[in-house]
């Protein structure tokens, strides 16, 4: 099992040691919320699944529960799933212990590691009281709200701290849970410098984050008629919606909340950028990047259209490019990285 799915199990594991924790509840919030079997066990009440990654959205969809954008009060219940973005963590749970009623029950469950330990300690600061159960290599931790014991100093701080806002260091918005949130991913930064001003017509920016490569490309290339900006995680669609206003100009900019590898909604396009993600989870997964060439090439004019794209500098995608009938055009290696530049031949 991997992480989430863990954590889905141990949470699950939990309600079974502890049913009228469950049964109890009325009105229940889940901060990025997993699939899984505890599900069914608010099948039939007033249940809020808050999940802005598109995969796990449509999962969640797929089983009956329709993600939310935002988590209203007041709760009974609130479940928070770690992830391994820490500021977004604390910052789920200050809107959790925010949201509930006096005591109503938080209940975190959190991978070993993804530093459940010291979450459990970060709960009991914030809550004034924290239990812990353990299973499946997660700890699921329990905490009752009850006001005179809240840290309302530190829940103002993590709320704060979580929320989407302009940044000084790059004066872009962005939030923790985006890829690089507080700097420039190196990576990107190294492809704007190869993007050519000379880019014209239809575009897309694939894996786009906060718009950052998109920004770079609209200010470079005036001759950008269209340009798509494709993210599976919808606050990241969210802070370059801000990034990028008043750079359209005349020009159409289309926001996707979208996953890449299920396929596109465009085609025939003069050029694609990307900084395409290889993580899964925690681990390295070349196949996603690999991917994601995969659907830019496709997404491309035949002959005409060229992909641009920053990998790191091992990472075989030069292969992947000559399977789907392409050919790399340029290859510029530095600091670890390379950005290439390249073609499909034929349909």
């Amino acid at each position: 099992m991997n992480e989430a799915e863990s954590q889905s199990a141990a949470l699950e594991s939990y309600f079974i040691r502890h049913p009228e924790r469950s049964q109890s509840a009325g009105r229940v919030g889940v901060f990025r919320a997993m699939p899984g079997a505890y599900l069914a066990r608010f099948a039939n009440g007033a249940m809020q699944c808050l999940q802005s990654y598109r995969l796990l959205a449509d999962d969640l969809t797929r089983l009956g529960f329709e993600p939310v954008v935002g988590v209203s009060a007041p709760l009974d219940l609130a479940i928070v799933f770690a992830t391994k973005h820490k500021e977004e963590v604390l910052y789920h749970l200050a809107l959790a212990a925010e949201r509930l009623e006096e005591g109503g029950d938080l209940i975190v469950s959190a991978a070993n590691t993804l530093g459940a330990p010291s979450l459990e300690r970060r709960c009991t600061e914030l809550m004034g009281n924290a239990e812990s159960y353990s299973k499946h290599k997660c700890r699921v931790i329990r905490a009752i709200k009850q006001q005179a014991g809240l840290n309302q100093t530190l829940l103002d701080t993590w709320r704060q701290a979580g929320e989407m806002r302009q940044l000084s260091a790059t004066g872009l918005f962005s939030c923790p849970g985006l890829f690089s949130w507080k700097t420039i991913d190196l990576g990107s930064r190294l492809l704007a410098a190869h993007l050519p001003a000379y880019l014209t017509g239809r575009g897309a920016d694939l894996g786009a984050g906060y718009g950052y490569l998109s920004r770079e490309a609209l200010r470079r290339a005036p001759g950008i008629t269209e340009l798509h900006i494709v993210d599976a995680e919808r606050k990241a669609l969210d802070a370059a919606e801000l990034n990028l206003q008043g750079l359209a100009e005349g020009r159409s900019l289309q926001f996707h909340w979208a996953d890449v590898t299920a396929g596109l909604p465009f085609s025939g396009l003069d050029f694609v950028i990307m900084n395409p993600p290889f993580h899964a989870g925690r681990g390295a997964l070349s196949a996603l990047g690999r991917a994601f060439v995969r659907k830019a090439l496709m997404a491309l004019k035949p002959g005409g259209g060229r992909l641009f794209m920053v990998a790191n500098r091992h990472l075989p995608y030069e292969g992947e490019i000559e399977a789907m009938s392409g050919e790399v055009l340029s290859a510029v290696q530095e600091q670890g990285f390379k950005v290439l530049v390249a073609r499909r031949i034929t349909d």
